[in-house]
């Protein structure tokens, strides 16, 4: 079972080197490194909670991007960042962190608390006897996997952080030609 949420990693070890000659650059850089991570993840928190289903919304709103990032490396070499979802108390009582893992990858034959059934039956039908139904149908297939992390990853996350960090290092020269110019 993957975790869910995603993770990914910048390579910037030609990035250190680069401002290992220039060290006014580096502050620059690394500017343009948060903002591009700041960036990333907020774009990736949303596509995550457009493809995350919703009941009561709390799983939808848990899903984010944590403040900062991972730097790791001699100096620095690359960038982690991490969009997942935070520790909020569900309806039912199963924190979000722990629910999020049944709606990404989906869960086997069981059979399903009936009480969280019906608020979303009376809900969703205005009758609760559907929930007898929904926790038959549970009981018997499981719950089909939602995959919106994986998703939107696939879906043009991974193309988009690229894109947002090959502009990185361009934002960085851009604005140290300006600084020396001025």
């Amino acid at each position: 079972m993957a975790d869910p949420f995603i993770e990914f990693h910048i390579d910037v070890s030609r990035w250190a080197k680069l401002a290992a000659v220039f060290p006014e650059m580096g502050i620059i850089l690394g500017e343009e490194m948060e903002t591009g991570m700041d960036e990333s993840g907020m774009l990736l928190t949303g596509m995550v909670a457009a493809r995350t289903s919703v009941n009561y919304g709390l799983l939808r709103s848990s899903i984010g991007w944590p403040g900062g990032f991972e730097k790791s490396g001699s100096l620095l070499d690359a960038l982690r960042g991490i969009v997942g979802a935070s520790d909020m108390a569900g309806a039912s009582g199963v924190s979000t962190s722990a629910y999020v893992t049944y709606v990404e990858e989906g869960t086997p034959p069981h059979w399903a608390p009936i009480g969280p059934l019906k608020l979303w039956a009376i809900r969703k039908f205005h009758d609760e006897r559907a929930a007898y139904a929904v926790q038959y149908k549970i009981a018997k297939w499981g719950i089909p996997s939602v995959r919106m992390f994986y998703r939107a990853w696939q879906e043009g996350g991974r193309d988009k952080v690229t894109k947002i960090f090959h502009q990185v290092p361009v934002r960085a020269i851009k604005r140290f030609e300006a600084r020396v110019r001025a």
